[in-house]
């Protein structure tokens, strides 16, 4: 087994150039851009904010969600110089609790589904805000089988999830908004090697994010530059290469007799990293194939790029930040771009 795998290695180390994404609609580089822009950020006066891990926006209210607090969301308003409105979703696993918030995904009705990464569910909360106050109210909960890292709401009431399981070894696993597990469907994109289907896995991990009509959505890949379009059912309707239009570049390491993903120090390439959407539009925070090196640390998640996209995959702005960011949240109304700083527990506010 080991033999097979440094042969496997050495394969990779040696023919790159040999290697092809298979069926690909769409490539771009950066020369596709009309649009290529410089946005300088301003730090929000927030207050201490402790271990924050993502950002969220929805109407006029900025969400920041932390790990070992409390409560793991904090709430700001950005109609009132960005006060401090409410700390929401208390760590637990009572009404309107959860261990962790990976998402919010904010439905036309007012309400919110959380996705508690943690716990392996989805908890869909009513959610207000009356005058200085927010009210959040659980009206119903999704557990799953296989631990999601992702997952998005459509019209059929189910989710579409991506998963590290590999039985049945598929693109997606499809549940009902119970809970139930449906079917599983799709597959992997192939750029015309065979690996491990545990290695796989991580190899094509992906962030995914609907469309604000619930009937197609988008995942955004972390090791090559690559971007989905599926329609509702979880068909394939686009497959999108660029800007640089590299490919996944690891080794295979062995972990009790299991093979697996093995990130390497300049050698591993990382390209979408967070995203955010509306009825037109795809922002993705672009790591611009930033290998790493030892002692990075925080820094290896920060990035400066900012990719934009229409919902045909079409290339439409690029901006470069002043400052790293981790992720990445838009205030569409008023065309500003939210990116947090986990470094130094901050926000800043891009305009653009």
């Amino acid at each position: 087994m080991g033999r097979c795998f440094f042969i496997l290695v050495v394969f990779l180390m040696y023919c790159d150039s040999k290697l092809e994404l298979q069926s690909v609609d769409f490539k771009f580089s950066y020369d596709s851009f009309s649009i290529q822009k410089s946005l300088v950020g301003k730090k929000l006066d927030l207050g201490t904010i402790y271990s924050p891990v993502d950002i969220f926006f929805d109407d006029s209210l900025l969400f920041v969600s932390s790990i070992g607090q409390n409560f793991n969301v904090t709430v700001f308003d950005t109609h009132d110089d960005y006060s401090k409105l409410a700390h929401i979703f208390k760590n637990g696993a009572g009404p309107s609790e959860t261990y962790s918030v990976a998402k919010m995904d904010f439905l036309k009705d007012g309400s919110v589904w959380v996705h508690d990464i943690m716990a392996t569910s989805m908890k869909r909360f009513n959610f207000s805000s009356i005058m200085d106050s927010v009210f959040v109210e659980e009206l119903e909960s999704a557990f799953f089988m296989n631990p999601i890292l992702s997952a998005v709401y459509v019209n059929d009431s189910i989710f579409y999830t991506t998963t590290q399981g590999v039985f049945p070894h598929s693109r997606f696993y499809v549940y009902s908004k119970d809970g139930d597990e449906m079917r599983s469907h799709g597959s992997y994109p192939n750029f015309g090697l065979e690996i491990p289907p545990t290695v796989e896995v991580d190899v094509f991990w992906a962030k995914s994010m609907v469309h604000p009509s619930r009937e197609k959505f988008i995942l955004a890949y972390e090791y090559l530059d690559l971007v989905e379009l599926f329609s509702r059912d979880g068909n394939l309707i686009k497959r999108i290469h660029g800007p640089l239009q590299f490919l996944p570049s690891f080794d295979i390491g062995e972990r009790g007799g299991t093979p697996y993903m093995k990130r390497v120090y300049e050698k591993t390439r990382h390209a979408y990293k967070s995203l955010a959407v509306n009825e037109e539009e795809i922002f993705l925070l672009f790591a611009n194939g930033r290998t790493n090196k030892p002692g990075d640390k925080e820094a290896s998640i920060h990035y400066f790029h900012v990719v934009v996209l229409n919902w045909n995959g079409d290339p439409i702005r690029f901006y470069e930040l002043d400052h790293a960011v981790a992720s990445i949240t838009v205030d569409w109304n008023n065309k500003i771009l939210y990116g947090l700083d986990r470094i130094e527990s901050e926000i800043y506010a891009f305009q653009f």
